[in-house]
């Protein structure tokens, strides 16, 4: 089955309801029947424009409506779609083309289809391609790769097929709280490009409901949220502190979200018992990986009390505490960290050298440390590797530092994690500036050699980097900088 066949039948059974909602955006909402006939015009245009079943074609767009149809649109004819963040890719994934706003060099991509939403969405009759050549596709053909950081901070291409796509989107009931499973309008504040974020666009509109993203500004995001009684809302931790930041500062404004679900990085304490009074009671933290899914959950007024915890295994998933050699500890014990599910990945495009490290014996080894409870309660201790983890988001310092270093006003630099007033992880860089800095020019060079997530969120401009007794950068030191940022 192709993953747009059942988006295609709720349109078919209610056109005229609301399937995808951008607050505050210039076109802010599109219905199931414009959607689907998006979906065959996007077709057509993509396949005048040369695309065919079997290619690769990264999507950098920033019309989020523009951004999920081309999505749809792409896979029904049979193309693979990767959501870019950058305009850089893994050179093994083989990105045939990127389809973007306006035409810029794309790094390890053939071409640039320069693609604009009314064109793309509107132009055509809407009705479905009548040759079955251009829309079959086997359940095993590929349908989508994700771009993860795996574990070691590098860009890595997962490879997602339509079989493997439905399989995860039908475990999702016992990778989510059973009670969210009824919410039919639905907040994600996670981007395309995120695994998460992706499948929770099907799932929603799979089951004829609406999904809710982030459009102009949070008070059109809040209004939208009240006057769509939006039900349910996905964040990461980071981004969830920002729309608490928002509604403490409106303190008359109510919050009317029943359940909220976290992902990507580990709840704060502070952060949970805030949210939890401010916001919705209703909080639960889950724990997984792209090349696995989902792993664990639970509730946030439990796992907030136990340091580490990461919530309780799924019927579904496996999860064992190892030694170095890959013996399994008992409970209690302290150890590497290994994955498995019927769904996961066994590998990364194009088999990079990485890959055969991470998967072995038929596990995924995250490169988490931790500790295995009798009861299912998995405990999260640490990484087997200093990256720094921020929402989710893993990069490597010296990737980042790297970056940082070829932009002309700075010396020599250094990134690192400090934590809020909340307990969130943000992403800071110290830098020796060759001249005066202009801060937001730093992040937009980040962002455009390693994605806008990758860029920091604030920096600290200092003489000189701490160094250990022998010369070498002294990381420990680095967030007592903090204070010192202008």
């Amino acid at each position: 089955m192709n993953i747009v066949d059942p988006i295609l039948f709720q349109a078919r059974l209610n056109p005229a309801a609301p399937a995808i909602c951008v607050p505050g955006a210039a076109n802010p909402l599109i219905s199931y029947g414009r959607l689907a006939r998006a979906i065959h015009n996007i077709g057509r245009a993509a396949l005048s424009s040369g695309l065919a079943r079997g290619r690769i074609a990264a999507i950098h767009v920033t019309d989020k409506i523009f951004h999920a149809a081309l999505i749809l649109g792409l896979a029904r004819i049979g193309v693979v779609t990767m959501s870019a963040r950058s305009r850089s890719f893994p050179p093994e994934i083989g990105v045939d083309a990127v389809i973007a706003d306006a035409d810029a060099a794309y790094r390890n991509a053939k071409r640039v289809i320069v693609a604009e939403a009314g064109a793309w969405m509107a132009n055509g009759d809407g009705a479905p391609l009548d040759d079955p050549r251009l829309v079959s596709a086997g359940d095993d053909d590929l349908c989508r790769i994700t771009l993860t950081s795996g574990s070691t901070g590098d860009a890595r291409g997962i490879p997602f097929t339509h079989r493997r796509v439905m399989e995860r989107n039908a475990r999702l009931a016992f990778t989510r709280d059973t009670a969210f499973q009824v919410c039919s309008r639905f907040y994600c504040d996670l981007g395309f490009a995120t695994d998460p974020g992706f499948r929770d666009l099907l799932r929603l509109l799979y089951k004829g409901g609406t999904i809710f993203y982030y459009g102009e500004d949070p008070e059109s995001l809040v209004q939208g949220l009240t006057l769509y009684q939006v039900q349910g809302m996905m964040a990461s931790p980071e981004g969830l502190s920002e729309y608490l930041k928002f509604y403490d500062a409106y303190p008359n404004i109510a919050c009317g979200l029943d359940h909220i679900i976290t992902q990507g990085a580990a709840m704060p304490r502070a952060l949970s018992q805030q949210v939890r009074a401010r916001m919705c009671s209703n909080l639960c933290s889950t724990y997984g990986a792209t090349e696995t899914g989902g792993i664990t959950i639970g509730p946030a007024h439990v796992i907030a009390e136990i340091p580490g915890a990461a919530g309780y295994i799924t019927p579904g998933a496996e999860v064992e505490i190892v030694d170095d050699n890959d013996e399994p500890l008992p409970f209690g014990r302290e150890g590497r960290v290994r994955l498995r599910t019927a769904q996961m990945v066994h590998g990364y495009v194009g088999d990079p050298p990485e890959g055969r490290h991470v998967f072995r014996h038929c596990w995924f080894y995250p490169g988490d440390i931790g500790v295995l409870h009798p009861d299912g309660m998995l405990i999260i201790l640490g990484r087997e590797r200093a990256l720094l983890n921020f929402g989710g988001d893993k990069v490597r310092a010296e990737a980042l530092e790297g970056v940082l270093m070829t932009h002309e006003t700075v010396a020599h630099a250094a990134a690192f994690t400090h934590a809020d007033g909340l307990g969130v992880a943000k992403l800071w860089a110290a830098v020796v500036p060759r001249r005066p800095i202009d801060q937001d020019a730093l992040r937009r060079h980040c962002a455009e050699q390693l994605g806008g997530a990758f860029a920091p969120a604030y920096f600290v401009v200092v003489d000189a980097l701490p160094m250990t007794e022998g010369g070498k950068l002294d990381r420990s030191r680095l967030a007592s900088l903090v204070g010192n940022a202008n």
